[in-house]
C-alpha cells in the first residue's frame, strides 16, 4: 500500500516538473515586462530635465551653436 502511494507520488511528481519546464508563457512575460522596465527608466532619464540627461545636453549643445552663429562676423551681405 505504501509503496503503491509513493510510486504514483513520485509519478505525479515528475509529471509535473516536466510539464512546468516545457511551460514557456511565464518567461515570456517576464521578458516583456523586464523590457517595459527598462524602456520606461530610459524614457524617464532621456526626458528630464535634468542638466546630464538627453534634453539637457541637447539644449546646452543647441545654446552654444546659437550664441557661436549670434556671435560671428557675417562674411556675405546682399545687395553688395
Amino acid at each position: 500500500m505504501l509503496t503503491n502511494f509513493t510510486t504514483k507520488t513520485y509519478i505525479a511528481t515528475t509529471e509535473a516538473i516536466r510539464r512546468f519546464k516545457q511551460d514557456h508563457k511565464g518567461v515570456t512575460a517576464i521578458e516583456y515586462g523586464l523590457i517595459a522596465v527598462v524602456m520606461a527608466a530610459f524614457i524617464v532619464f532621456a526626458f528630464s530635465d535634468s542638466s546630464d540627461s538627453f534634453v539637457g545636453a541637447l539644449k546646452a549643445k543647441f545654446t552654444s551653436l546659437k550664441d557661436s552663429v549670434g556671435t560671428a562676423a557675417p562674411t556675405f551681405k546682399p545687395g553688395s
